[in-house]
């Protein structure tokens, strides 16, 4: 009978060491989140190069050609350019007059910022499509995805389940800024 109680007592440890260490994972994961949630793009960030000679410079939106992407990070008011892949934009001036008129409020005129990260595995998007659907709109090369600038990152073909989420960007003193977070998840 001893023995028994010995394994009842020691199954109990153990499963209310799992229930802490549980416990305990589960408040660090939620602050992880919090942590994220804090690191990203948000109202105020001015998007500068995110790689080449001007790295770390704010984007001039005047310099941006029709249709050629450029990657960008936010850089907060304080200075800090805001690190990790959920922090990688795609910045894309749309032909005059093509952006579809619902997204024109999240636009600075004519330039369109979306996440760079695809939604269907992660990988970067930040090639424009030259043939077929994806003409002229932003291709994830790794899967085949195709999302449309014109439609603020609307996914139009591929395995991503969804578009890509806009920045709501302005222009100001020559500078695009966020004026609020993302519109949705960013990656997958």
């Amino acid at each position: 009978m001893a023995e028994e109680s010995k394994k009842i007592d020691r199954q109990r440890r153990m499963l209310l060491g799992a229930g802490i260490c549980g416990c305990v994972g589960a408040a660090f994961g939620a602050r992880i989140e919090q942590v994220k949630a804090a690191a990203t793009a948000s109202a105020g960030d001015t998007l500068v190069h995110f790689q080449g000679d001007n790295e770390g410079l704010p984007l001039d939106p005047n310099a941006l050609a029709p249709l050629e992407p450029v990657l960008a990070r936010p850089r907060s008011s304080s200075g800090e350019i805001r690190e990790g892949t959920a922090n990688i934009i795609t910045v894309i001036r749309v032909p005059g007059g093509e952006l579809e008129e619902s997204f024109e409020e999240m636009a600075a005129g004519d330039v369109v910022a979306v996440s760079a990260v695809c939604t269907h595995q992660g990988c970067l998007v930040s090639d424009v499509g030259t043939f077929g659907t994806a003409e002229g709109k932003l291709a994830c090369t790794c899967h085949g995805s195709i999302f449309d600038p014109r439609m603020g990152g609307e996914r139009v073909a591929g395995p991503a389940p969804r578009g890509l989420p806009m920045l709501p960007i302005m222009q100001e003193s020559g500078h695009l800024v966020a004026t609020a977070g993302f519109t949705g998840k960013v990656g997958p």
